[in-house]
């Protein structure tokens, strides 16, 4: 399991290229691609741009472990969705270049799931989206993971673990995979550990976004700094046979900082995802 971080308070300090530097000199091996930046999302870079920031990463041993389409992913006015879907589609390019082996894309959600219809409208909707994407991630050669999104306050067809499954097993295309939010998942008031069994065998090739809250907020920030039991994730992500990597979504954690103390910050984070991984290697190794 490596550990992987998105990427998008540094860069915006550091720049591209030595937001790599950066990560790999706090010991990270991975980095979750921001292709939700603006620039990253268009065609505003070549192909031969892309293809040259993975090489320059893996060269200073940091794998582009997987990566991140805008969002939202739809809005009520329809040209708005159309646009927005080719900036999905271009983004999904954008990270096959760089050697992304998955990007995560957020399940549609502009009409409020409080109100009564519109949690199975949406449904439909999502089917839709998600089967009009499949050419597109055969053609890249790119996985797309699907994220449990949405709160208590503001449910999703994937804010709980049934709805994701539901969606996910619908599609029922190699393409898909799932990306478990841990954080999103306690702000819907479902344990995380309990979520991780219930998605079980589909979150076993995706990929993680690992961030803490107070089960309000959604703070993005580290492990141990909220509500969340990390103990029993790790182990329930043990127990499903999770291949991928402890990928963190946390860097909400550094905006407390001056920048002067990112690479300081970041060295910690990492220090507490690698006892992560170890408490996952532990339960991996001995049930």
């Amino acid at each position: 399991m490596l550990l992987s971080a998105n990427m998008i308070k540094i860069h915006d300090t550091f720049g591209i290229q030595k937001t790599f530097d950066v990560f790999a000199e706090a010991g990270f091996q991975g980095i979750d691609f921001n292709n939700d930046v603006p620039e990253y999302c268009t065609t505003e870079h070549d192909k031969q741009f892309y293809i040259d920031l993975g090489h320059y990463a893996r060269a200073q041993g940091v794998a582009i472990c997987q990566a991140h389409a805008p969002f939202p992913s739809s809005y009520v006015e329809e040209d708005k969705s159309e646009k927005r879907f080719e900036e999905i589609v271009q983004g999904m390019r954008n990270a096959a270049y760089l050697g992304a082996p998955m990007i995560v894309v957020h399940c549609c959600c502009h009409l409020d799931g409080l109100v009564e219809g519109n949690l199975e409208k949406m449904y439909e909707y999502n089917l839709n989206f998600y089967r009009r994407l499949i050419p597109y991630a055969e053609e890249c050669g790119i996985k797309i993971a699907i994220e449990n999104i949405g709160k208590l306050s503001r449910p999703t067809v994937t804010s709980t673990p049934e709805g994701l499954n539901r969606l996910y097993d619908e599609l029922n295309n190699p393409v898909f995979t799932v990306c478990f939010d841990v954080g999103h998942c306690l702000l819907q008031g479902v344990d995380p550990a309990e979520a991780i069994r219930t998605i079980g065998h589909r979150l076993a090739d995706g990929c993680t976004h690992v961030h803490d809250n107070d089960g309000v907020a959604d703070s993005h920030t580290l492990p141990y700094y909220g509500k969340v039991e990390w103990e029993s994730v790790m182990q329930a992500l043990a127990d499903i046979g999770y291949k991928g990597d402890l990928n963190y979504e946390a860097s909400a954690f550094l905006k407390r900082l001056p920048a002067e103390l990112y690479r300081d910050g970041l060295r910690y984070q990492a220090q507490v995802g690698h006892y992560l991984i170890s408490r996952f290697e532990h339960y991996k190794q001995n049930g």
